[in-house]
């Protein structure tokens, strides 16, 4: 298990590298970039923290650091609670997709499907992979139930509340609902709840705060993904609370 954290946590780095490229390239309105962050000012590579660039030291935004810093604790992190080691890598695309989807989300208000579709293919073809070596390790078809059931409660809710959620938020359902209901559909609910949970006190606290207005568009996707990693590391402890 130490040797899966490490190896997880090392992958993590390069994974993290790859998050604040492509974040950018989303931010800057470019075209995809899986490798090599450079410089917002000269474009040279940036250093190994992501906080600055290496031929002239101009400094990054702050965002970088906490990318890094989430992305490798949460992939090591991640080796411990997933369901089996046979489906880990699936779980880490799913993680570094979270976080990558969650700094764009808040960049530009989008999820992009030129991140999600991939991410879901690619996610689910290591998550079918890894379950048939480990078929014990979870269930495919709570997981599929799961991702049908929270895709359909968001595309209910987005027709309802038009302009308050987007279609990106009821694609992402799909991919959270899969890879939270491969550990139970508890874990979908856990997720779903939790989301709406955050994004209340979340959207409370700056109205209390005068950091926003209730006629400023809030991005609920980092609720949602959030609340999905949260389903994935204590999903099972707040159940058992829950049905205690």
């Amino acid at each position: 298990m130490f040797i899966a954290l490490v190896i997880s946590a090392l992958v993590g780095l390069f994974a993290a590298r790859s998050i604040v490229a492509e974040s950018d390239a989303h931010r800057f309105e470019l075209t995809d970039r899986w490798y090599n962050p450079t410089c917002d000012t000269c474009t040279s590579t940036l250093n190994a923290l992501l906080t600055s660039c290496t031929k002239h030291r101009h400094r990054q935004r702050r965002t970088n650091i906490f990318v890094l810093a989430a992305t490798v604790v949460l992939s090591a992190a991640l080796a411990s609670v997933a369901p089996t080691l046979w489906v880990l890598p699936a779980y880490l695309v799913f993680l570094w997709t979270m976080i990558l989807l969650t700094v764009t989300d808040l960049d530009t208000q989008l999820i992009p499907n030129r991140i999600l579709g991939p991410a879901t293919a690619v996610g689910s073809v290591l998550l079918l992979i890894g379950h048939l070596f480990d078929t014990s390790a979870g269930s495919l078809t709570s997981a599929l139930l799961g991702a049908v059931a929270y895709f359909l409660v968001m595309y209910l809710l987005a027709s309802v509340v038009r302009g308050g959620l987007g279609f990106g938020d009821v694609k992402l359902a799909f991919l959270i609902g899969l890879f939270t209901g491969y550990y139970s559909l508890g874990h979908v609910l856990v997720a779903g709840i939790g989301s709406f949970f955050i994004g209340g006190a979340v959207s409370l606290i700056l109205l209390i705060g005068r950091k926003r207005t209730r006629k400023d568009a809030i991005p609920f996707g980092p609720f949602m993904t959030i609340a999905a990693l949260l389903a994935l590391f204590i999903g099972q402890d707040v159940l058992d609370w829950y049905l205690r």
